[in-house]
């Protein structure tokens, strides 16, 4: 877990229980239903310092959405009062000192009652008007062709990707099928016995729909369920030309721990 300072949301594991709690909030979860969540989340955690940052983040949070109550509070209190968990002495020798400085101002700040409730947000819904899923995409740049693989549109709030699973073509001849399928795409290992899963790269979708002009379908190619579900997935927010594109693809195919899969054994 990434801890980037010591105010409240400065840890990935409190960025993420805010997200969890306003994903929940933002569908139409009601207020026992956001609460049982995180007091089930509460019985998962081992490490008295995650303890810390659930318990302060989930404060903040349920405060800013008006749905906070005495059961959070206490747990608060607790903290402030025991003071910050010790292994934030082990991160900087001042860190100890801020956190407690961080927790006693939320304690204080969520005491009162807030002025101006957080809405719930509601996104527009956005939909893949480009590919279908399979659909191998051709590009040329610098004369060459490159190829890659459409897997997946997905939506995340307001933002949206479209995700696909790089190959090695790298040609002057514009591709087929029969020419993409004795091609490799990229994959990872995940774990000892062998398993392992196709490295895909998602875009996102207002980049990819610029530069839909420059794209050619070339027909279609089944990845199998079970090793794009075991996969990783590269999120880029900003490509903003063919060049670019390229170079993430690039990128992947000689990244560190790469693999590479023959394409004929995706069917």
């Amino acid at each position: 877990m990434a801890i980037d300072g010591t105010n409240i949301l400065e840890s990935d594991l409190g960025i993420d229980v805010q997200n969890e709690i306003l994903d929940r909030y933002d569908s139409g979860q009601s207020a026992d239903e956001i609460k049982s969540y995180l007091k089930n989340g509460l019985q998962n955690i081992s490490s008295s310092l995650d303890l810390e940052i659930y318990i302060s983040t989930a404060c903040l949070t349920l405060w800013e959405i008006g749905l906070l109550d005495d059961y959070f509070v206490k747990l608060l209190k607790a903290i402030v009062e025991n003071g910050a968990d010790r292994t934030w002495a082990e991160i900087d020798k001042t860190a100890i000192s801020q956190r407690n400085i961080a927790l006693q101002k939320l304690l204080k700040k969520v005491s009162a009652p807030i002025l101006k409730v957080r809405k719930p947000k509601k996104h527009k819904i956005l939909v893949n008007s480009l590919f279908t899923k399979g659909e191998v995409i051709a590009f040329q740049i610098d004369n060459k062709y490159r190829c890659f693989i459409f897997e997946d549109f997905y939506q995340y709030r307001k933002d949206a990707y479209y995700a696909f699973v790089p190959t090695t073509y790298n040609d002057y001849l514009k591709p087929t099928i029969d020419t993409i399928l004795i091609e490799e795409v990229p994959v990872t290992k995940t774990n000892v016995m062998g398993s392992f899963g196709v490295r895909k790269l998602s875009l996102y979708y207002t980049d990819i729909e610029k530069l839909k002009d420059n794209f050619i379908s070339i027909g279609h190619l089944s990845i199998d369920l079970e090793i794009e579900q075991l996969g990783f997935n590269r999120q880029i927010t900003s490509v903003n030309s063919l060049g670019e594109l390229e170079y993430q693809i690039n990128d992947i195919l000689e990244g560190n721990k790469i693999e590479l899969y023959a394409c004929y054994e995706l069917k």
